[in-house]
């Protein structure tokens, strides 16, 4: 594991579907794709050659209502599950067509969208991975060493809500301290910590 971009997934991210006055969710879309073009994702035809350290495998994490996997061939951005008319992504010419679930429809848009001049292609394989919102402490890091364990070089984009998707008047100070301790843990890469904690019993949605 070289790197890993951890961000949400509101539907704003995408520009152009909300309002933004205040310039908050442009603010938010550019730290995430800042965080995903730094993982040393490699492209060819775009403004900048691939580096050494280039990721051999880009994978993608976020929540959905089952564990499953998706073909990257066939995988596509879509709203259209949450009400929002938009498309994104080029698994929509396949025969058979896998449109992802919110949370990694955002992170596949993440990917492409945080290529260096938003051109190029990418070459590097790529792995698709919806996470049950319920699942164990135990399987997530289950899964995860075995998605870590699948190339010598691999970087992840985890798209989760966590705290996010608790509304302010039930943010509890036991929530709140839990919700920075997790950002520590990430902060210093405590993986015993993590592991510990189980931190994805925290919401539901971490």
């Amino acid at each position: 594991l070289t790197a890993a971009a951890l961000c949400p997934h509101p539907i704003a991210l995408v520009p152009g579907l909300s309002a933004d006055p205040d310039g908050r969710w442009a603010s938010l879309r550019t730290a995430c794709l800042d965080a995903a073009a730094l993982l040393g994702i490699p492209v060819i035809g775009g403004p900048q050659a691939p580096g050494p350290d280039a990721a051999q495998l880009v994978v993608i994490v976020g929540g959905d209502h089952v564990t499953r996997s998706f073909d990257p061939s066939r995988a596509y951005s879509s709203l259209l599950g949450a009400g929002v008319w938009w498309t994104s992504g080029w698994g929509q010419a396949a025969e058979v067509p896998q449109p992802l679930p919110l949370s990694l429809s955002l992170g596949y848009w993440l990917l492409t969208a945080s290529r260096p001049g938003n051109a190029g292609m990418i070459t590097c394989d790529i792995a698709i991975e919806a996470v049950n919102f319920d699942a164990a402490p135990q399987e997530c890091i289950t899964l995860g060493a075995d998605l870590a364990a699948r190339a010598e070089r691999v970087a992840f984009i985890v798209m989760g809500e966590g705290i996010a998707c608790v509304p302010p008047a039930r943010r509890t100070a036991d929530l709140m301290q839990s919700d920075n301790a997790f950002r520590s843990d990430l902060e210093r890469a405590d993986t015993d910590s993590l592991r510990q904690q189980g931190y994805t019993t925290m919401t539901g949605r971490a």
